[in-house]
């Protein structure tokens, strides 16, 4: 393979991880360009990732499960349970229809609180409350958007504002396409048959021969998931032995994570990530972003606490952390943007702090406490030597 096929077979990996789908329709350039390095890409993410590569004729998926679930993942559109549950069940609605099947949205409403589990840790679903009809418009939002529905006519704003003893207002008419029938992961088993999240990240098709076998295979696919997917992964207890695989297989690791996605290997004590040392990333989710305010703070947070009187500190209490964040802005808050200028101090400790956990730069602890993680050190950022500060953020 010359240099140019290398590099093609890069990109393609690179568009299938940072893709949902690879459409012909909508990107045929991309979709001839995986088709054809099919076979060597489904057997890279197969051995390393236990990924499948999803084909049909219209689209290609890279069914990317991750090494353990944490809460960065989910869908950003989705709010909260209420949202999660509703999208659980209009997609068991739409198994009902084939490809190019029409339904209005009155039917929906009309049929989803059938398929709504009576025993739930939700609310109960009621039309009449705003908050579900809210929840029903973001869900159909999202599947308009991932392109698992097509909106025909579309007047639903008018359900948002009104709907009485059965009776609902507007209407809207949607079509099916066939992208609804490969959203959800598919497993092994039936859903009821497992009793916990752990066996569900667990859910494998494939057997090995020994148990050995199985546990080196899921180890090395464990690892490659938590590189692909995850900010930064920890050695806790139970994640011992994977950093043992990491040190013996580092070199390898390295090879296969720039040869097949440009990505480097960071291997520290306690921790590893995979970074990227181009300036124009190919994944869109990246830190710090340029032009993103909140990137900017947490910067200037690294470095503050690089150079606090605790040294590096592990942890901090709710009262020092929101001392320190109001400490940091007083100092250079001059320069952050305005949103992040005039927010109440309570709000913006929450909002960074929910920041620095999707990054595994923190965690909030259940005493109440703030672990500090070592990724927030990873990179630090001052304003120039000759920047003078203006105290406007004091509004807390």
């Amino acid at each position: 393979m010359n240099t140019e096929e290398k590099e093609d077979l890069r990109h393609a990996a690179q568009i299938l991880m940072e893709n949902r789908w690879v459409t012909r329709k909508d990107s045929p350039a991309d979709y001839l360009l995986v088709r054809r390095y099919e076979k060597p890409l489904r057997q890279f993410f197969r051995d390393n990732c236990g990924w499948p590569l999803l084909v049909t004729a219209q689209f290609y998926k890279l069914e990317k499960i991750p090494g353990k679930a944490r809460a960065f993942m989910g869908l950003t559109n989705m709010q909260s349970r209420e949202d999660y549950a509703l999208l659980c069940c209009v997609m068991a609605f739409l198994e009902e229809y084939e490809t190019g099947g029409q339904f209005l949205l009155g039917d929906l409403v009309e049929a989803l609180p059938s398929y709504y589990p009576e025993e739930t840790a939700t609310s109960k679903l009621e039309w009449e409350n705003y908050s579900w009809r809210k929840a029903l418009i973001r869900v159909i939002d999202l599947l308009s958007e991932e392109g698992l529905l097509k909106i025909v006519d579309d007047e639903s704003d008018t359900f948002l504002t009104g709907y009485k003893d059965g009776v609902m207002s507007g209407e809207a008419l949607y079509e099916v396409t066939s992208l609804s029938r490969y959203f959800l992961r598919t497993f092994p088993k039936e859903l009821m048959e497992y009793g916990s999240i752990e066996e569900l990240e667990r859910a494998d098709f494939r057997a090995e021969a020994t148990e050995e076998a199985r546990t080196q295979r899921r180890r090395r696919q464990r690892i490659h998931r938590e590189l692909f997917l995850s900010p930064v992964y920890y050695c806790t207890e139970e994640a011992e032995l994977d950093f043992a695989y990491l040190r013996n297989q580092r070199n390898r690791l390295a090879d296969n994570l720039e040869d097949w996605l440009d990505l480097h290997l960071e291997l520290y004590r306690n921790a590893v990530m995979t970074v990227s040392y181009a300036q124009n990333a190919w994944f869109g989710d990246v830190f710090p972003i340029r032009f993103k305010g909140l990137h900017d703070i947490i910067l200037h947070l690294s470095h503050y606490l690089r150079e606090s009187e605790k040294s590096r500190p592990g942890q901090l209490s709710r009262n020092e952390w929101e001392s320190c964040l109001k400490k940091l802005r007083n100092a250079v808050g001059s320069g952050w943007t305005k949103e992040y200028r005039e927010m109440k101090l309570e709000k913006l400790a929450d909002t960074v702090l929910d920041e620095m956990q999707a990054w595994g730069m923190a965690r909030a602890e259940h005493d109440g406490l703030i672990a500090l993680l070592p990724a927030l050190y990873r990179n630090a950022g001052t304003y120039p030597n000759d920047y003078k500060t203006e105290n406007k953020g004091e509004n807390a």
